[in-house]
């Protein structure tokens, strides 16, 4: 069995790489060894410091679950939430397919529900964020259905309105015991971009709840159109309300839209994860050498060496340090804006 040294760049404290799939195929089929130096294979995401994995010359493998493009001047293999065609170098991982989001449950899960599951619905909706989304789509429709028809129990960080401030967790029972109270759940995308689609659907699937669901067109190549509400099939917000009261006062097709089967193709999971492998053995069965794709002289190289460099500077963590560059951008201003006032006055 080949032999693979790897190591994990850029991913959040307390990752846990045995539970992803990337690490779950190579270890079928080599001795994978994860090593803090010398590696020979660095596979990337873009938590932590920014560009961080520039500092490593090996092969790039850019792992990510986030709405992020891999920059194929400075990574050799991107696996992403995105549809890209770029020779061997790229393959489309919806994040769904992630271990978060309980799909590979989903392809064995029984739908053949008793009315009796009614009875466990003491909530009308739930909604889950952290944050607003682009456009604010996100918070614009939460609020005009809580407003326009009935309370959604908001227990996320973002919208909260839990008496106590109560919120679920993602890496714990309590997100899917309380979504699974609940008829419907607000699934909506942080960004709206082919391909993208999270664990947020899959969520709701799992814990025997209808999507609203709001993002990705090609979500209908994935699910089934019978067994959710896709806001992109109607003309406006209006008529998504429409259709979600129409559900929610008549049981009986409440019932049939939960019955229906998740997936367009059954074997969907399967699927992927087979071609995954099959991807992911292509990479790492040729030699070390011939695994590079990047260039690695002039344009290219000038790019990596200048992302390495920024992330030299980079001390604190990235969004801390937009914090810091904004704030005194903006005490810069004011003081420019407070000099001009004070010229013109004694110009008066």
């Amino acid at each position: 069995m080949k032999t693979i040294k790897i190591k994990f760049v850029g991913y959040w404290q307390g990752f846990d790489y045995t539970n992803k799939h990337i690490y779950k195929l190579l270890t079928k089929h080599y001795d994978v060894q994860i090593v803090e130096n010398d590696p020979e294979y660095v596979i990337c995401s873009v938590f932590g410091r920014p560009y961080e994995y520039c500092k490593y010359p090996q092969v790039r493998i850019m792992y990510v679950g986030e709405n992020y493009i891999p920059d194929f001047n400075v990574v050799d293999y991107g696996i992403c939430n995105y549809p890209i065609k770029l020779q061997d170098r790229a393959f489309y991982f919806p994040f769904c397919l992630d271990e978060f989001g309980h799909c590979e449950s989903l392809q064995s899960k029984d739908r053949n529900y008793s009315d009796e599951i009614l009875k466990e619905k003491i909530y009308f909706a739930n909604f889950i964020a952290g944050h607003e989304s682009e456009n604010a789509i996100r918070g614009n429709f939460f609020k005009k259905l809580d407003r326009e028809y009935k309370r959604i129990e908001s227990v996320g960080s973002y919208l909260n309105n839990q008496p106590d401030g109560k919120r679920v967790q993602w890496d714990n029972d309590s997100k899917r015991e309380f979504q699974s109270k609940c008829k419907f759940t607000l699934c909506f995308e942080s960004t709206k971009h082919e391909g993208f689609v999270t664990e947020k659907i899959t969520d709701a699937f799992y814990a025997d709840t209808i999507p609203i669901y709001y993002g990705s067109d090609n979500v209908k190549d994935i699910f089934n159109e019978k067994a959710f509400i896709n806001c992109a099939d109607y003309p406006d917000f209006e008529s998504v309300l429409a259709k979600i009261k129409e559900l929610d006062e008549d049981d009986e097709k409440y019932m049939e839209m939960l019955r229906q089967p998740i997936f367009v193709n059954p074997s969907f999971v399967d699927d992927t994860l087979a071609a995954f492998e099959k991807y992911l053995c292509a990479i790492f069965d040729q030699p070390l050498e011939k695994a590079y794709r990047r260039s690695r002289v002039y344009a290219a190289h000038i790019e990596d060496d200048f992302l390495r460099e920024l992330n030299g500077i980079h001390k604190k963590p990235f969004r801390s340090s937009c914090k810091m560059i904004f704030r005194k951008c903006k005490e810069k201003i004011m003081h420019i804006v407070f000099f001009i006032k004070r010229k013109n006055k004694k110009r008066k």
